[in-house]
């Protein structure tokens, strides 16, 4: 493990600052369960390490039937995958957040330091793009609000400014009742998934309405398939047409080979998920 110095300030304009003064040589920590193993990997060697911990209402989950979710960037995964608001009106996140790793990493992981950590491997990003969330930026300067779609940039890489932090998650009251999480991988669920399909769906009278579709592990950044939903939206709801939307689906990703499969392999099981997860998620309607 690489030597460093900790600081642990007790208010965001404390941390703001400490940014600014230590600049690139500085990296935030929440729950450490990414940030320790790159450290012990080598692969980030800071100076100089932010704890966040000690700042009030960092990890606050909040609910408003007319402003929607509040999840402050601090909030493990266990906390959301258990919070009644999440239970109730947020299905598809309960579901997505019980799938994350294991208990005692869940206990641990931040869902702010999940997102800004840019890997396109997670889960959350994708159901959270379901349901058309936001997050909100800060610095001592400005706060600014981007969609966690236009969040993700590149293969770790963020819309994240020097000198800014992710402080929270705002998720609208849902639009779309209809929802699905699939998350497909060979070994354990607490495993990466080899692909992860996320799918948000109104209907009327068999027709879709609206529809989002999202997924993770199989481009360099997580992913909204907005050609399949194209097929979706306005159109009587059948067998062809999810058939269609998932092939369609499979042409807007871009997966590479590597120990939990090949490229091919999962452009294929975006065919077969994306088929799968529309399905279910027309079930959940009715």
């Amino acid at each position: 493990m690489i030597r460093f110095d900790y600081l642990e300030p007790a208010t965001l304009p404390e941390a703001f600052s400490l940014l600014e003064q230590h600049g690139d040589s500085a990296r935030v920590i929440a729950g450490g369960t990414s940030l320790i193993i790159w450290m012990r990997q080598r692969l980030l060697m800071p100076k100089v390490v932010i704890g966040l911990g000690r700042i009030p209402d960092f990890d606050t989950i909040t609910f408003d039937p007319q402003d929607g979710l509040r999840i402050g960037a601090g909030a493990c995964h266990r906390d959301i995958e258990l919070s009644p608001a999440v239970k109730q009106h947020y299905p598809l996140l309960h579901e997505t957040f019980r799938k994350v790793a294991q208990p005692r990493i869940r206990n641990m992981g931040t869902i702010g330091g999940n997102l800004a950590g840019g890997d396109p491997l997670t889960d959350p990003g994708a159901s959270l793009i379901a349901l058309d969330a936001e997050v909100t930026l800060a610095s001592s300067n400005a706060t600014r609000t981007v969609s966690v779609e236009d969040f993700f940039v590149d293969y770790y890489q963020t819309a994240l400014e020097p000198g800014e932090l992710l402080t929270e998650i705002r998720v609208p009251p849902p639009q779309r009742p209809g929802w699905s999480h699939i998350k497909f991988t060979p070994r354990s669920v607490e495993d990466f998934a080899t692909v992860g399909v996320a799918v948000t769906l109104r209907a009327k009278a068999g027709s879709c309405e609206d529809v989002r579709v999202a997924l993770n592990s199989v481009a360099s950044t997580i992913v909204r398939a907005k050609r399949a939903e194209d097929v979706l939206r306005g159109q009587r709801l059948s067998d062809d047409l999810l058939r269609e939307a998932g092939e369609i689906a499979a042409g807007e990703v871009d997966p590479m080979d590597d120990n939990r499969g090949s490229a091919d392999y999962k452009r294929d099981l975006v065919k077969v998920l994306v088929r799968r997860a529309a399905e279910q998620a027309i079930q959940r309607l009715s």
